[in-house]
């Protein structure tokens, strides 16, 4: 296992729209990259990790959702070319970002929505979410499609979110 570099913002690959997967091509590599994906993601004390946040231009993305108990091992979602099928509700609500560290702004996302997805063993899979884990699959998602949580920021307050990157980035690399 090995924990990766993860993209930081203005990097190119952050805004690529990737292309849907072949499951049977990437199969092989996939339990390592998975293991590297989450070693990763735990290191950075993340939620979740796409693909294109670690350099790699593939529709997959790793969610850890914390357990309840310090001690409770997080549970994994791998969701390989996800979809966003249905939306409801909406939420103010601070949201962060790996690839802008240090970062946080409020965002609105849907407070509940419903995922087609293929899982780590090649199965379709449909999933409703509510709470953190729709937060981290719409978050997911839209790295997916080449979008950052600082996209759906309030128009008003871009100006403020620049300015927090700009004194941010000095610290990054």
């Amino acid at each position: 296992m090995a924990i990766l570099r993860v993209t930081k913002y203005g990097e190119p690959i952050l805004r690529q729209k990737l292309k849907p997967v072949d499951f049977a091509k990437i199969a092989p590599q996939l339990p390592q990259l998975l293991k590297d994906m989450e070693e990763t993601c735990l290191a950075v004390h993340g939620v979740g990790l796409a693909a294109n946040q670690i350099g790699l231009p593939l529709r997959l993305a790793v969610i850890l959702l914390p357990g309840k108990e310090d001690t409770d091992p997080p549970t994994r979602y791998v969701i390989i070319n996800p979809e966003i099928v249905a939306k409801n509700g909406e939420k103010l609500e601070e949201e962060g970002c790996l690839s802008l560290p240090g970062l946080w702004a409020e965002v609105k996302r849907a407070t509940d929505v419903t995922l087609k997805y293929i899982d780590e063993n090649g199965k379709q899979q449909t999933k409703r979410a509510r709470g953190l884990l729709a937060k981290a699959f719409q978050h997911e998602v839209d790295h997916l499609d080449g979008k950052l949580f600082i996209d759906l920021v309030d128009p008003k307050l871009k100006p403020e979110v620049k300015k927090a990157i700009k004194k941010l980035r000095e610290q990054w690399d």
